[in-house]
């Protein structure tokens, strides 16, 4: 069998001969796949990146051990993947070189191909210029290149590298075996800055692959709130506000105190939003859902959005103020008419059940807000900074007009994903045979 030194050779990525051993203990005789996700149990969208990942590596690559690492304990996350995914390893805690003995470390040890999941951490200067977080994602890659095991970012969006970072990330980004961005943007950027890994293409956000549910409480919260199934818009928002307390710290994107102009885009957003909800409900008579895709949008939205619609539109909104793992959120997802978010990863899981979706999104968000654009969807993506209300409201009415051909498009969008997760995933699947 081809050994991982020869394929790295092949690559591109040979390196001196300093290579450990390979002594697999999670399973004897399987390939073992290290997958880093699951970065926030307060956000359905950071706990759906794992499940929809793991179904895509079980179902490509079913001969591989598959472990996960948990940098932090994530409970909502891990329940949810004890559920789905029994035989999925999980190791969790910091990356120590130094304690070889630990988990984490003995798992990296063992694995035979390293993927770090989708997201958006591959930035620097985009939100911060704090440069522990970027380092503590790219030392695992070069530990796992001193030791030839292959290391790839699936579904990663790439906004910016302040100088000097560039230096730095593309010295170990070229190490690569593979990176897939999930918005063509991201894959310009890096062509542009000269970034070369063994493959770069566009690979949609793992999220994309997600199919659990939990039919028991999504039924259950449907009926106890009257939403009837294929008759309800599903609204999902972000706000410029602080964490709840005890639910994360303060940052770009949630302020503890917003700027002048973040209250301003707040009050511009939720009154657009808010002539959605008003329109479908006026001109539909059907029901709308404003669900959360973070935990502090359980508050915000409240206070922000439903406070402020009008009296005759308040009795067809059902708010939702209590949070909800990805599960439960694809089983209502599942029976909506529609989902409009400013948020794309409650999107995705709508897409992902065949149905569909506007996403207002907002440009200071980054590159991934070009998802659905890059899956054949430019029609029900809009800038929520500078798009109106009624452009919004003919897009959603036409959905709603011609909903067969709406669902057909939402098919061949999920088409477009499929052929490229098979792609994707064809070529982890080589890594690990070529590595084993």
């Amino acid at each position: 069998m081809t050994s991982r030194r020869h394929f790295l050779k092949v690559s591109g990525l040979s390196m001196a001969a300093t290579a450990l051993p390979f002594q697999p203990s999670f399973a004897a005789a399987k390939p073992v796949i290290l997958l880093k996700s699951s970065w926030n149990d307060m956000n359905i969208g950071d706990i759906g990146h794992t499940p929809g990942t793991l179904r895509l590596l079980e179902r490509y690559v079913p001969e591989a051990q598959v472990v996960l690492w948990h940098a932090a304990p994530r409970p909502v996350t891990e329940a949810l993947v004890a559920k789905n995914f029994p035989k999925v390893k999980l190791v969790s805690g910091e990356f120590a070189p130094d304690k070889p003995d630990s988990p984490v470390m003995k798992a990296f040890n063992e694995a035979n191909l390293y993927i770090h999941n989708s997201g958006m951490p591959m930035n620097y200067g985009l939100f911060s210029f704090e440069w522990n977080a970027p380092m503590g994602n790219l030392t695992p890659m070069l530990y796992c290149y001193e030791r030839n095991i292959p290391f790839g970012l699936y579904g990663q969006s790439f906004d910016k590298f302040a100088s000097p970072s560039d230096l730095i990330f593309r010295d170990v980004l070229n190490r690569a075996a593979f990176i897939y961005t999930r918005d063509k943007d991201s894959l310009n950027y890096l062509q542009e800055n000269k970034f070369k890994p063994a493959v770069l293409e566009f690979g949609p956000d793992g999220c994309f692959g997600i199919d659990v549910r939990d039919e028991e409480k999504g039924l259950a919260y449907l009926k106890q709130t009257g939403l009837e199934a294929g008759k309800f818009l599903a609204v999902v928002i972000r706000t410029n506000t602080a964490p709840l307390d005890g639910h994360g710290k303060s940052s770009f994107l949630n302020p503890a105190n917003p700027t002048p102009e973040q209250q301003a885009q707040n009050r511009d957003w939720m009154t657009k939003t808010g002539a959605v909800i008003t329109n479908w409900v006026r001109k539909t008579g059907q029901q709308v859902l404003i669900a959360p895709e973070s935990v502090k949008e359980t508050k915000y939205g409240r206070t922000m959005l439903y406070a402020t619609l009008p009296d005759d539109v308040k009795p067809r909104v059902v708010f939702r103020d209590t949070f909800w793992s990805a599960d439960e959120a694809m089983s209502v997802y599942a029976r909506a008419h529609t989902v409009f978010g400013m948020e794309p990863h409650s999107l995705i899981m709508a897409l992902a059940l065949g149905v569909p979706v506007i996403h207002a999104r907002s440009i200071w968000h980054g590159r991934k807000g070009w998802m659905f654009r890059d899956i054949g969807l430019n029609e029900w993506l809009f800038d929520i900074n500078t798009t109106s209300a009624d452009t919004m409201n003919t897009t959603l009415m036409q959905i709603h007009q011609n909903y067969p051909k709406a669902k057909e498009k939402a098919r061949m969008a999920m088409q477009v994903v499929a052929d490229r997760q098979k792609a994707s995933m064809q070529v982890v699947r080589k890594l690990v045979k070529l590595t084993s």
